[in-house]
């Protein structure tokens, strides 16, 4: 992260709770799952598969508070602590009701009531976990933001609806904005309960705004840097006050370079995924326009060679690929280009890890 080379490219893991099963299954690992993991929803995971792994980080996550008690409606669908509602499909639990998709006015978004974050509850036993990954093992804590991630993605995706906040973008922008504030604001009060009750042993935060698809921008850069690129900036360079020492880890899929730039102005020092098969996002190209400014997490192609139809040498290949292009004078940290996906064998999975243990080794040569 400092842009050195260390003793082997690190490694970190992200999946979908599916892939997981099968790789603990076919390994038939029957131990205690005691650690919380997971991006897109949490659930636990062993030690001994994150060593097997070779898995450089550990991860520090606020609970929900006490207080609130999930309830399953008669459509299957749950709820969260934040009023938004889904459910599994396949390996992702997707928002089905928005709390925000009837609000024609600003006071609306004002007087909705977001859980009580100073909620002492939040922060049971995770001062004790952070300390423990800080002071006794060799492993990067990384810190989960409580609350929304960014402004952009909780709108459109868990608060408002994809379609309509797009529209309230390009529309009604005072609705729009006071729907981005109110998640800000949120935000900030989320980090000031974390970082001030763990700043001081983590190593990164992790936080994320998904701008990009396949081929392109959600929005145009100009939109981006009028409405978004200001939020993203507070949240980020608060982050950074409280605890200056941190790395910021930002989570974007798709095709965004043509914010990277952006991204970097406003505090990220880490972007995931950096999505290989997504349009601009080659990683030689990024290396040498980035490298010197940003460090890179991810990288590892999901969409063809960890996918159904990809062979062992495919992952193999795909692996040199990476570290030839990202590794060399440190700066990048090598993981799947998401959440690894149920078609993603175990086989392929450890053959994933263990080459690339092999491989990171520096000198890089490949």
């Amino acid at each position: 992260m400092n842009h050195e080379e260390p003793d082997r490219v690190p490694l970190d893991y992200w999946t979908t709770p599916m892939a997981y099963e099968n790789l603990r299954d076919y390994l038939e690992l029957k131990v205690p799952e005691t650690q919380e993991w997971g991006i897109m929803s949490n659930w636990k995971i062993s030690e001994e598969m994150l060593n097997r792994l070779h898995i450089d980080f550990r991860r520090v996550y606020m609970h929900a508070s006490s207080s609130f008690e999930m309830k399953t409606y008669p459509d299957g669908t749950t709820d969260s602590e934040y009023g938004f509602r889904g459910k599994w499909f396949g390996p992702y639990w997707e928002v089905t009701y928005f709390p925000w998709a009837d609000f024609t006015e600003v006071e609306q978004v004002e007087e909705y009531e977001w859980p009580d974050v100073d909620d002492p509850s939040r922060m049971d036993g995770v001062i004790e976990w952070a300390k423990h990954i800080h002071e006794e093992t060799e492993y990067a804590a990384v810190g989960m933001v409580g609350g929304p991630w960014g402004v952009f993605e909780i709108c459109e995706h868990y608060m408002r609806g994809f379609d309509k906040f797009l529209i309230d973008l390009a529309t009604n922008r005072p609705l729009a904005e006071a729907m981005m504030d109110k998640c800000m604001d949120f935000a900030l009060d989320m980090n000031r309960v974390l970082l001030d009750g763990v700043g001081d042993y983590l190593d990164i935060v992790q936080v994320g705004d998904d701008l990009g698809h396949q081929h392109g921008l959600i929005i145009s850069p100009k939109m981006y840097r009028d409405l978004i690129k200001p939020r993203h900036k507070k949240i980020y360079g608060e982050i950074h006050r409280r605890a200056p020492h941190v790395k910021v880890l930002y989570h974007s899929c798709g095709a965004i370079e043509p914010l990277i730039g952006d991204l970097i102005d406003v505090g990220v020092d880490i972007l995931n995924p950096i999505q290989p098969l997504a349009k601009g996002m080659e990683s030689e190209d990024l290396k040498q326009k980035y490298g010197d400014r940003l460090s890179f997490h991810g990288g590892i192609d999901l969409q063809r060679a960890m996918a159904e139809q990809g062979t062992l040498e495919d992952i193999r290949q795909e692996i040199d690929t990476r570290l030839s292009a990202l590794a060399h004078g440190g700066g990048y940290i090598l993981a799947p280009g998401h959440n690894i996906q149920p078609d993603s064998t175990p086989e392929k999975i450890l053959e994933m890890y263990d080459y690339a243990k092999k491989k990171g080794t520096y000198p890089i040569n490949v």
